[in-house]
């Protein structure tokens, strides 16, 4: 559970004159978590918008290292002033305390709340009418003198401060110490002495210094700023600011505090360059970059996002990685990520099946990095999606199959085919012998022919046959295969029917190897109908293809088989020999066609051909 900081606010946090005008909450990496409703109002940007990114992106350049220094350096609630950027570019200065949200089980931690008050806002400024320090001082106190305090006059504790000191009235100088005059390279301290502030700091904060003053000249106490400062010969160097109003015969004046943080600051800007690289490779990674937190995605990259399929990043944020992850992989992702945890070390795992939003299947490997979120153990995961490579090392597999089968295929067919030759043969010279047994002679001769052709499809694995492409009229085609296989049907109590297109349905291809694949298919749906049922073909044109589709009422195909539907050698017949529709396939994939399949168990089972269509009659 976390809860906000029980101690009291530190002595130099104050409220400020008027009510909080935002709050957000980040991660303790800058990341948005919360924004208040009035977002919008304040800075023109949806919730939406800002939710998951990084709170740098609305935070002026020069003010983002000061910030972070609270993320990560303090341990207590703190103020500064903060430019802010609306999404018409206009820049508000903010009075902004940072309180860090603390796990009340681990006393770190893990969030932090800024609440945020107008300080400046362009769209409404009260403060200048114009960009001069002369005016804002007499409109903010008209009639005003000012006592010059020379540097000589002050006590010597503060002259001889190690770090540079200024007090100011209403922003006029009366007196600074030996640091100040050292940090400015100021030759001439009398010279000095008497004028502005202003003429030392950059011209782009002068509005909310003098917003500043005029809540120092209330007794307000300020948190800390960044500025960009001048010294006297116009070089410009970055420091701190610390303000507090001090009494001097009971009259409030500034009492300015400033800490040299060029070095610093040049430091982190190369920093800031590195991360930002870092940052910009992850993004721009063509793999998913992804932090699982407690089983849930608390980061995920551009390619992470567009690879599972969601509209943002967001709508991953948060999401259990088990809802997207395919059952049979759940136990070995959690044994990897206990791995990476325990082990401390990066570790491989080489195939995974996830689900896209969509619900698509895509097949990963992946990497995993131990890291930590908010101080706890965390897992940075690489994702690549190797669906393609899935895919090609299964068509190159399918390819293998084929050519082994082709060569096996051959083989057989040539050591049948010797004998095959001399017992026909000699069965011709025995002809003769066979009167009133013709019959008989007949039938096995039909039968050692229905051996060769038989063994001619198996030589087209290994060396196809010279294939006569004419135009054809596939309507033509399958009338004469349904008359060819309707007895048998009728036998089976199958019945065929037929619903063709009434449109010219031509196409170029050899008719034998065509008639072949429908016959195939049509015996299989026969085969599939042991209680009877009907068979539906089906044709539909478009302007480039003619689609065929034999529906039947069988038994279905299992989802476990189906995506082996094709293979050679495999068949779910008891006396089958799975070349049918690997051919089938084949001489399909030869007409520069397509088959697919669509399958339900004790429902039925649908093939699917798509064909080019020729646009002229035959």
């Amino acid at each position: 559970m976390r809860t906000g900081n029980s101690q009291s606010a530190p002595e130099h946090v104050s409220a400020t004159p008027s009510s909080v005008n935002l709050v957000l909450t980040v991660t303790v990496n800058g990341q948005i978590l919360y924004i208040s409703s009035n977002c919008e109002d304040v800075l023109g940007y949806t919730k939406d918008m800002l939710i998951g990114t990084s709170i740098k992106n609305i935070i002026h350049k020069d003010d983002r290292f000061m910030l972070e220094s609270y993320f990560f350096n303090k341990q207590q609630q703190s103020a500064c002033a903060l430019r802010v950027l609306k999404t018409n570019n206009d820049i508000i200065w903010f009075e902004t305390i940072v309180e860090p949200i603390f796990d009340t089980t681990s006393c770190e931690y893990e969030e932090i709340l800024l609440k945020m008050n107008v300080l400046v806002d362009p769209a409404n400024d009260r403060i200048l009418e114009e960009n001069s320090p002369n005016t804002l001082l007499s409109s903010l106190f008209p009639d005003k003198t000012f006592p010059i305090t020379r540097l000589v006059d002050a006590p010597i504790l503060i002259d001889e401060a190690p770090f540079p000191i200024i007090i100011a009235k209403l922003g006029q100088i009366v007196y600074f110490n030996r640091e100040a005059a050292s940090l400015l390279e100021i030759q001439h301290p009398d010279e000095v002495s008497g004028n502005t502030i202003y003429q030392f700091i950059d011209e782009e904060f002068h509005e909310v210094v003098g917003k500043r003053i005029e809540q120092l000249q209330s007794g307000f106490r300020l948190g800390i700023i960044e500025q960009r400062w001048k010294k006297q010969n116009s070089e410009k160097i970055y420091v701190e600011v610390k303000e507090v109003p001090i009494y001097i015969h009971d009259e409030i004046y500034e009492y300015i505090v400033l800490h040299d943080i060029s070095s610093r600051k040049s430091f982190h800007d190369i920093i800031h360059r590195s991360r930002e690289r870092y940052q910009r490779i992850i993004q721009n990674s063509i793999d998913t970059i992804a932090v699982i937190y407690q089983n849930n995605w608390v980061f995920i990259n551009d390619s992470g996002v567009k690879m599972f399929g969601a509209n943002s990043y967001t709508e991953m944020l948060g999401k259990n990685i088990y809802t997207f992850l395919h059952p049979d992989n759940h136990d070995q992702v959690r044994e990897f990520i206990g791995i990476v945890n325990s082990e401390k070390k990066e570790v491989n795992f080489s195939k995974q099946s996830w689900y896209t939003f969509q619900g698509k299947q895509i097949y990963t490997e992946l990497i995993g990095i131990p890291t930590t979120y908010f101080g706890e153990a965390a897992v940075q995961v690489i994702i690549r999606d190797i669906s393609d490579r899935i895919k090609a090392e299964e068509l190159m597999i399918k390819s293998e199959k084929l050519s082994i089968a082709g060569q096996l295929a051959a083989g057989i067919a040539h050591e049948i085919r010797n004998p095959l030759t001399a017992i026909k043969g000699f069965l011709q010279l025995f002809n003769d012998e066979f009167q009133g047994k013709q019959n008989y002679f007949d039938i096995i001769f039909s039968e050692l022919n229905r051996i060769e052709l038989i063994l001619s499809e198996l030589l087209l694995l290994a060396k196809p046959s010279e294939i006569k492409f004419k135009n054809k009229d596939i309507r033509i085609i399958l009338r004469d295969v349904v008359t060819l296989l309707e007895t048998q049907a009728i036998l089976q109590n199958i019945q065929i029917n037929i619903d063709f297109v009434n449109e010219d349905s031509i196409i170029t291809c050899d008719e034998n190897q065509i008639k072949q694949v429908f016959i195939n298919l049509i015996k299989n749906s026969i085969d599939a109908m042991e209680n009877g049922g009907t068979i539906i073909i089906r044709t539909r044109v478009t302007n480039d293809s003619i689609y065929i589709l034999f529906i039947d009422e069988g038994c279905g195909i299992p989802k476990s088989i189906l995506d082996r539907i094709g293979e050679p050698f495999y068949t779910t017949k008891e006396k089958g020999t799975g070349l049918g529709l690997m051919v089938s396939y084949n001489i399909i994939e030869n007409h520069n066609g397509e088959i697919t399949v669509d399958s339900k168990e004790n429902e039925g089972t649908t093939f699917k051909i798509k064909l080019p269509r020729i646009n002229e009659t035959v």
